[in-house]
């Protein structure tokens, strides 16, 4: 068994990722992500099996990386912004559990990343400062009747 981490990779360049995410992409053999996200980190991937999928296929993506980590590769799953914040931080530990204990990879747990509201904010000289809410409104992954 190998570990399994979840990486948040910023706002998209390169500049804005923090150091452990890039440290954590560079030391992985296997790198999951989103299409769009994969091409994002695309100059830290040689030599790295890459799993690329479509929107709406976050659950294959995931149990696909689940999987590497649980055969021992070394595995980050990517996602950009936060991937604790409407990442996929939850759905990577949710499909370990989901796994008979011996048969599940170690969590390496997420490492922070700059979510969209902060980045925005930033650009935007708007800064996020007392009492402030964020809520999501989409509907890809949480039904509308939900929400």
């Amino acid at each position: 068994m190998a570990k399994i981490t979840v990486i948040g990779i910023g706002p998209g360049s390169l500049m804005d990722m923090t150091p452990r995410a890039r440290k954590a992409i560079e030391d992985a053999q296997v790198v999951a992500g989103y299409h769009t996200y994969i091409k994002l980190v695309e100059s830290l991937l040689d030599g790295k099996e890459v799993i690329g999928t479509g929107m709406m296929q976050e659950i294959d993506r995931c149990r696909m990386a689940v999987d590497k980590a649980a055969a021992g590769q070394e595995t980050v799953v990517v996602s950009s912004g936060d991937a604790g914040v409407y990442g996929m931080a939850g759905l990577v530990l949710e499909l370990i559990l989901q796994r008979p204990e011996g048969e599940r990879p170690e969590f390496g747990g997420t490492i922070a990343g700059i979510s969209a509201v902060n980045a925005a904010a930033s650009v935007l000289g708007a800064p996020l400062m007392h009492d402030f809410a964020v809520i999501s409104l989409s509907n890809l992954l949480t039904p509308w009747e939900l929400i």
